[in-house]
């Protein structure tokens, strides 16, 4: 039962929303974590089952907007963006731009130890008011809410990203069409302590293998990923 201070707390979250809920105690379980609804047998329930719905939501909503505003990336690189935009870092920054914290229901224990401002927790929850939107008003409702909220900052997220990460972009691609990661080994170092350059082999699979070349051996394996996403373009066309 959600009583009249809670009742009025929730109006307040909601104005952070936009939205206003026909089904209250979807709102409440998604901001419910799992240690008050332990103490208080008998409530709505945690939001552990939203969650699980609210990710795909949002991989839904965030897939859908970089697979229309980067018309040139290629697969792989869609999805990379995706991973860092849907991560719990970034749901987390956005969780307490709602000061989401300030209304979730948590156990003493948990609540004790600054479970409010937890990254794991916000994102979490965060998720999971997505996935109640979605349960409420239905899937044009969570996307006119979720937009409204955060296309600023996802927006900065997207410009604040480094290009060229060719290691990252790799990985994704490796597990996917491989099931393993490469393997970077330097081979050697050259040159003076301040102007070294490094060598660096990156071997995936006992199948591929390249070298890359660098200052850094950081920059050496871009070098070697880079070669070798350039490969398998090339053999996988």
């Amino acid at each position: 039962m959600i009583t009249p201070e809670r009742r009025a707390l929730l109006a307040v979250f909601q104005a952070h929303l936009g939205y206003t809920f026909q089904n209250l105690v979807l709102l409440n379980q998604a901001l419910t974590h799992r240690s008050y609804a332990y103490e208080a047998s008998g409530g709505d329930g945690d939001y552990e089952r939203l969650e699980f719905l609210g990710d795909a939501v949002l991989s839904l909503l965030v897939g859908t907007y970089v697979f229309t505003t980067q018309a040139t990336a290629r697969e792989g690189q869609l999805s990379q963006l995706r991973a860092r935009l849907v991560n719990q870092g970034t749901l987390a920054a956005l969780a307490r731009q709602l000061d989401l914290g300030r209304f979730l229901l948590l156990g003493r224990g948990e609540d004790q130890h600054g479970g409010r401002y937890k990254d794991s927790l916000l994102a979490a929850a965060l998720e999971a008011v997505i996935a109640a939107i979605y349960l409420d008003g239905g899937l044009l409702q969570t996307q006119e809410v979720f937009w409204r909220c955060f296309l600023a900052t996802i927006e900065q997220c997207i410009s604040a990203m480094p290009d060229g990460d060719y290691k990252g972009l790799l990985q994704i691609q490796t597990l996917r069409i491989f099931g393993c990661i490469p393997m970077y080994q330097i081979l050697h170092e050259e040159g003076p302590a301040h102007q070294k350059l490094f060598h660096v082999q990156l071997t995936l699979n006992h199948e591929y293998r390249c070298v890359g070349i660098g200052r850094s051996k950081k920059a050496a394996e871009q070098h070697a990923a880079k070669q070798l996403l350039a490969l398998l373009q090339q053999t996988r066309a």
